[in-house]
């Protein structure tokens, strides 16, 4: 007797599934976002993806692609609104600070000679 050899075909997504996914999307970097889609577009131009795995991939790519687009618009708008940063004062280190302080004293000993 003949195995079948033919792979079962993926269910489509439950809707908690896709919630699940849409969330993880959604919390990703906009790094993070960019690498899963070139890899998604990647596995789509593979033509050894099994067939059953093509909608799950696109469905991911497209969430992928529209969750990149609000993160960047969200990074973009953080740009704009924060003020510029301050200039950062850079203490002196206590050495050369005492040693101002010495010189500043031995130039007053020295002006009241």
């Amino acid at each position: 007797m003949q195995k079948d050899i033919a792979p079962k075909p993926v269910e489509p997504f439950t809707l908690e599934e896709e919630r699940g996914l849409v969330d993880k999307l959604d919390a990703l970097s906009v790094a993070s976002l960019e690498s899963y889609i070139a890899s998604a577009r990647a596995s789509l131009a593979n033509n050894a993806l099994a067939p059953t795995w093509r909608p799950r991939i696109e469905f991911g790519a497209r969430h992928a692609e529209v969750a990149l687009t609000k993160a960047q618009a969200a990074a973009a708008r953080d740009a704009i609104a924060r003020p510029p940063a301050a200039p950062v004062v850079v203490p002196k280190p206590r050495k050369a600070a005492a040693a101002a302080v010495a010189d500043a004293q031995g130039e007053q000993a020295a002006d009241e000679e």
